[in-house]
């Protein structure tokens, strides 16, 4: 049975923890009955990151003052990847006893502290690595704009890469995750490219923003089918009124070259507006259901 004194907001604190999944990188130090303080004397001391603010999200970051968190030893690396994951351990360790049955105000408190220490200790590993991602954005663009894009874009897999990275096979961490911040850096440069070549505006001229598929160069075999193949795809994505609409506006499937808006209008009995805006429309449709791979062969 269940103390009367036990309140619903202690019940449902143990159920989101019970339902909570706590990831940690093992390691063997962490059965050691003096674990905790073995890891933690051997730790320098260190302030509190600001990184993440009191629940410990990180947000969208700014070029400016992102590097005056020092760089990481080899020492504290290790030695704060350890704290970390021993913290989540324990929180693991201490949240498979949780029962609903038999509620444990002090034990939920512990778990609680042992998730917040480690929030702290993950966001100061953060912060002294995000001169990494400004490194890796200054490689690939000299735009502060879109530099400061590319920056909150790699905090992610930065953040991603500290919950996931093992200490104990003995590689520095910033080898481990610039694989994974450039790697999301370049997608995001694809998906400015991507957007800015393809968006549509709201002028009729805009339309002409469509590749012109039938001068497409072919560079080989393979290239011309995959670009064939895609055209086709793509238009049968479309309503028969939006394929038709647009087959007239950009000469595809034999469709005769140099059609207007006018034309396209009398042929299809819908004012030039209206033809206008399917076609805009139809545009926005192929540009979100277009891969970034054919976007690539396309270009």
């Amino acid at each position: 049975m269940r103390p009367k004194s036990v309140s619903p907001e202690l019940i449902e604190r143990i159920r989101q923890l019970m339902e909570r999944s706590i990831e940690f990188v093992p390691h063997p130090d962490f059965d050691s009955p003096r674990a905790e303080i073995a890891i933690q004397s051997s730790c320098p001391p260190a302030a509190k990151t600001s990184a993440g603010g009191a629940n410990g999200k990180v947000g969208i970051v700014f070029v400016s003052g992102l590097v005056d968190a020092p760089l990481l030893s080899p020492e504290e690396e290790k030695c704060w990847f350890k704290e970390m994951n021993f913290l989540k351990f324990r929180a693991e360790r201490n949240r498979r006893r949780l029962d609903l049955r038999r509620p444990d105000l002090a034990l939920v408190e512990q778990i609680e502290s042992d998730l917040d220490a480690a929030v702290e200790v993950r966001n100061r590993i953060v912060q002294g690595n995000v001169r990494l991602i400004v490194a890796l954005a200054k490689k690939l663009t000299n735009s502060l704009d879109l530099m400061g894009d590319l920056i909150s874009e790699g905090m992610v897999p930065l953040i991603r890469s500290v919950e996931l990275f093992d200490i104990g096979l003995g590689n520095r961490f910033s080898t481990y995750a610039t694989w994974a911040i450039r790697n999301q850096m370049l997608r995001s440069l694809k998906r400015s490219r991507f957007s800015t070549e393809i968006e549509p505006g709201e002028d009729a001229p805009s339309l002409e923003n469509l590749p012109d598929w039938r001068t497409l160069p072919t560079t080989d075999e393979t290239t011309h089918d995959l670009r064939v193949t895609t055209v086709n795809r793509l238009l049968q994505s479309l309503s028969d009124r939006e394929r038709q609409i647009l087959t007239a506006r950009f000469a595809l499937n034999g469709q005769p070259a140099g059609q207007s808006l006018a034309d396209i209008a009398e042929q299809t009995g819908l004012s030039k507006e209206r033809v206008r805006q399917i076609a805009i429309n139809s545009i926005s449709k192929l540009r979100e259901s277009m891969t970034y791979d054919e976007f690539e062969a396309m270009s």
